[in-house]
């Protein structure tokens, strides 16, 4: 999410942005990376901590998201960007779509292409994990937040807040 709300702000326009977004969830994918899955799935469907772990995921990128957009000039290419960079983890996982849209033959091979694209790591080497992870997070705050005015500063010359 932080990543394509990163890739909202330097693109700016939806059309390119959005789609950009959506790539770059393969790409980032393919970077080694520790996932809720890794910690605490097993073959053949979602465990509950897996699907606690990311919904509290999911939580907290939210609130970052919608906490770094606030005042943006492209906040909506952020926010549509941020959501496009999750959109197939939500395709593919989510109930109660997700098991159909693992079999059904339009979707299947995306499906397929996602889980097969994927680097993830093991418990064991979660030191590269935490390292790769924090780096696109850091990054993605970096890109977000250069140059984002505080709320005192958008004030108008009487104090007054600004009308959009």
């Amino acid at each position: 999410m932080l990543a394509g709300a990163a890739i909202g702000k330097v693109l700016r326009r939806p059309g390119l942005a959005w789609p950009t977004a959506f790539l770059s969830h393969f790409l980032l994918d393919y970077v080694p990376h520790l996932d809720s899955h890794a910690l605490f799935g097993r073959p053949g469907g979602l465990t509950f901590p897996e699907t606690i772990m990311g919904f509290i995921d999911g939580l907290v990128g939210i609130g970052l998201v919608l906490w770094i957009a606030r005042g943006q000039p492209a906040r909506r290419v952020m926010l549509g960007a941020a959501t496009f960079a999750i959109l197939m983890d939500v395709l593919d996982n989510a109930l109660p779509w997700g098991a159909w849209f693992r079999v059904w033959s339009g979707t299947a091979w995306l499906s397929a292409f996602h889980h097969g694209f994927q680097h993830n790591l093991t418990p064991a080497q979660w030191p590269l994990g935490v390292v790769t992870q924090g780096a696109v997070v850091a990054l993605a705050l970096w890109i977000c937040l250069r140059g984002r005015r505080r709320p005192a500063e958008r004030r108008g010359p009487l104090g007054e807040e600004p009308r959009i």
